[in-house]
């Protein structure tokens, strides 16, 4: 069994520009990592860059905390800290402060399992081998993500919490299948932290939350995310570029039917085939 992979981000229809970035390799094991910038913040899109980036420069640390999920929660506020505070100091060296306004998700696979660390919201969607689909959604109070950058001001952090009604229920983890929605609530800064096994869910997808934003022209009406995934994962993983091609083919159907994103999306994919 050999892992495929592939990543690309688009713009969404109410922006002027794309505030998503998303990129993958290969070293030291097969990687993805998305980052969605604030839209009511100028220049997020820098700031979704430097994020991105430095948490690549980071990913030998999280895949040495993988060893077990206590683990891993254990390191991810400390790991994320470390990752902003470098993004920030390249930021003011540019001239370029308060950009840091962005989501940020980590995402890589060891052979046999794919581990993932989400700061803010976002999207995982894995497929059974059955073809069965399930989808996480992770969204915040009055769609009020909690960015690392509040982990470098004090009282940023604390208005925060104010703003959030109730910081004790503020981040709603939903679990998405074929039977229906199940949802919990969590702390604003409860790590979120995942893992899918490639033996049980063969196709793993993670996405900023644009794959929740294509909604109807004629009726006004959202798609569901598990739809969206449904038809994004019927993807060829022998074209080179997999999820470039099928995003564009997705959004070109969708348009014919007056379907449309309206935020950006960036979207990775890890693919086990034979």
């Amino acid at each position: 069994m050999t892992i495929t992979l592939d990543s690309h981000y688009t713009i969404g229809q109410l922006h002027l520009f794309c505030q998503d970035y998303v990129c993958h390799g290969w070293e030291p094991y097969p990687y993805v990592i998305l980052a969605d910038g604030c839209s009511a913040e100028s220049d997020s899109d820098v700031g979704a860059r430097l994020l991105a980036l430095n948490a690549r420069r980071m990913l030998p640390r999280f895949m040495a905390a993988a060893t077990d999920e206590a683990g891993r929660r254990a390191c991810h506020w400390r790991l994320g800290r470390r990752i902003v505070r470098r993004a920030a100091r390249q930021a003011r060296e540019l001239g370029a402060d308060n950009v840091l306004d962005a989501t940020l998700l980590i995402a890589w696979c060891d052979g046999a399992t794919v581990y993932v660390h989400l700061y803010g919201d976002g999207c995982l969607v894995a497929r059974r081998a059955d073809g069965g689909m399930v989808a996480i959604q992770v969204e915040y109070a009055g769609n009020a993500p909690y960015y690392l950058s509040y982990l470098l001001d004090r009282e940023r952090w604390a208005l925060y919490q104010v703003a959030t009604g109730d910081p004790l229920a503020a981040q709603s983890v939903s679990y998405l299948n074929e039977t229906g929605t199940t949802s919990r609530l969590e702390r604003f800064d409860a790590p979120l932290v995942f893992s899918f096994s490639l033996k049980a869910f063969p196709t793993v997808a993670v996405a900023t939350d644009g794959l929740q934003s294509f909604v109807s022209a004629g009726t006004n009406e959202r798609l569901s995310a598990l739809d969206v995934a449904r038809e994004m994962l019927d993807f060829d993983p022998s074209q080179d570029h997999f999820v470039k091609h099928r995003l564009y083919e997705l959004l070109l159907e969708y348009s014919k039917e007056q379907v449309f994103n309206l935020d950006d999306l960036g979207i990775g994919i890890f693919a086990q085939t034979a």
